[in-house]
């Protein structure tokens, strides 16, 4: 596989992304010394755009979705390095065109989304989860295949991941291979962020809000620009972090055995809990289920479990590597 292309192109967006931003910021924001009442639209609301983006691509949705796309290219023999990038810029395009029709004046957008009782919120609030819930259960059934199949190779004596089943896998197969480029994690990252139920998303519009009324459209539309910087330099360094690690696991086959299952294992694990909370907070609502549990499952805290999950990857990681080290290299013939 050839990933340095793909691994420079991400890095040169997300600095591209970084320059841009910041440098309007300086250029058209900050000379116009502008006020929202007591708040001074400075420094330290650009900080706050920036911080929650960078927040936002450690949701544990977004790592979950760009971690299983990732493992599932690279058993593909693809290079993946892109996928984080592609689905925060799906993502941003959602926040970017939000904060632009505040920004052109439509207030009542705001009103919509930060009223819990709105159509719109009722609507996002039900949208969010259900797709993201869907798509992290789905991706995470077809990585479980690829794991049967490495274990049933593994058992058989062979190196290979091929494995064919019934009806069943048919339909999981059928599924996977709509994910067979990084760029189509553009189209999931955009469904994502139609879905305003989350707490950096909604802080952002409110900030764009109070912004577009006392300063020009063009320097508002910087907060949710630098919002995007964040996003797509955490969720792009993301990707390119996981495609090493996977791609590690399949230099050499005698690394794989072991390495390879857990993290596989890990990652489908995280992508079965994260999508199952989400779609239990759906079935909730509907519902008006108040106890038992669904309403246990949903009611789990996962505010920070994306960073958990981005740790305990890297751990695994660099366990393996100083593992590897330690054996002796005639072990892995």
């Amino acid at each position: 596989m050839r990933g340095i292309g793909s691994t420079a192109t991400v890095l040169l967006t997300g600095v591209t992304l970084l320059l841009v931003s910041w440098g309007l910021f300086v250029a058209v924001v900050l000379p116009g010394n502008y006020r929202a009442g007591d708040t001074a639209l400075g420094l330290g609301v650009a900080l706050t755009a920036f911080g929650l983006g960078m927040r936002h691509a450690f949701d544990a949705d977004h790592i979950a979705a760009i971690d299983n796309a990732t493992r599932k290219l690279i058993g593909e023999g693809r290079n993946a390095s892109a996928v984080g990038l592609w689905f925060a810029l799906g993502h941003s395009t959602v926040v970017l065109a939000a904060v632009g029709l505040v920004s052109f004046g439509v207030s009542g957008l705001i009103g919509q989304i930060g009223d819990e009782d709105s159509a719109l919120a009722g609507f996002t609030g039900v949208w969010g989860p259900a797709v993201s819930g869907s798509f992290l259960l789905l991706i995470a059934a077809v990585n479980l295949v690829a794991l049967i199949g490495v274990l049933r190779r593994l058992r058989a004596g062979e190196q290979n991941e091929g494995f064919s089943g019934g009806l069943m896998y048919r339909l999981i197969a059928k599924f996977g291979r709509t994910i067979d480029r990084p760029w189509k994690m553009y189209v999931v990252g955009l469904l994502f962020g139609l879905g305003f139920d989350t707490a950096s998303s909604i802080t952002l519009m409110l900030l764009a809000g109070g912004a577009g009324i006392v300063m020009p459209w063009f320097a508002a539309m910087v907060f949710p620009l630098l919002f995007t910087a964040g996003m797509v330099c955490c969720d792009g360094l993301n990707s390119i972090a996981m495609s090493r690690a996977y791609q590690w696991t399949v230099d050499r086959p005698g690394r794989r055995a072991s390495y390879n299952i857990v993290l596989i294992s890990v990652s489908i694990a995280v992508a079965f809990l994260v999508g199952s909370v989400a779609l239990s907070s759906v079935l909730v609502d509907w519902l008006a289920i108040q106890s038992g549990p669904l309403a246990l499952l949903a009611g789990l805290d996962l505010s920070w479990f994306g960073f958990a999950v981005v740790g305990l990857m890297l751990a695994l990681w660099a366990a393996s590597l100083v593992m590897s080290r330690r054996t002796p290299r005639s072990s892995y013939a």
